[in-house]
Formats: structure tokens, sequence, C-alpha cells
């Protein structure tokens, strides 16, 4: 009779199992509202672009850049307005940010 543990061995080899399968909500309001308006040129006769409808701080609309740029033009459009705490802290991570950049990577 032979044991399913071979010779030498002091435990048994654990077999791997699939991962169980995960409970994802299909309809978050993410998901949900996915693609929605992708079909304004369309239907709107192309006179508002989709980057219209994004919602969030206004320095932020229909714009891309780096944290950096970000920061910067955070503080030239509502710098004058921002406590002095958020102001502060801003400009410590503006400074420490054009250290980082300056000093590493590829925008030397």
């Amino acid at each position: 009779l032979s044991s399913p543990v071979p010779p030498g061995v002091t435990c048994a080899p654990r077999v791997k199992e699939p991962p169980r399968p995960k409970q994802v909500d299909r309809w978050t309001e993410k998901r949900a509202l996915f693609g929605v308006y992708d079909n304004v040129g369309i239907l709107g006769d192309f006179k508002a672009h989709p980057k219209d409808f994004i919602l969030g701080p206004k320095w932020l609309r229909g714009w891309r850049g780096n944290e950096l740029q970000r920061c910067i033009r955070k503080k030239r459009m509502v710098g004058d307005r921002m406590f002095l705490d958020d102001l502060h802290k801003l400009n410590k991570r503006i400074r420490y940010l054009y250290r980082r950049f300056n000093r590493t990577g590829k925008h030397r």
C-alpha cells in the first residue's frame, strides 16, 4: 500500500485551488453611467463637447498634466481664495515636486 506523501517529506503537498468568484455589483454608479455622453456629438449636432459635461474643480475640467502642473494651475486660479494652511501645504508640495522633477526622471 503506497501513501500519498513521498518518503522523506513530512507534510503533504498543498494543492492550489482556483480563486473563489468575487461578488461584483454590476450596477454601481460609475458602471451604470459609463459612456453616457459618448453620443452627445451625434445627437446634439456636435455643438457640445463631452468635456463640457465633466464635473469637478474648475481648474481641472478638460485639462491634462502632471501633478506639478496641476498644483501650479490650482495656485494660479484659486490661490488668492485659499485658506492659509491649505496654501502653505500647496506651496510645500510645489517646492517638493519642482525639486523632484528637476533632479530625476525623463523631465530633465
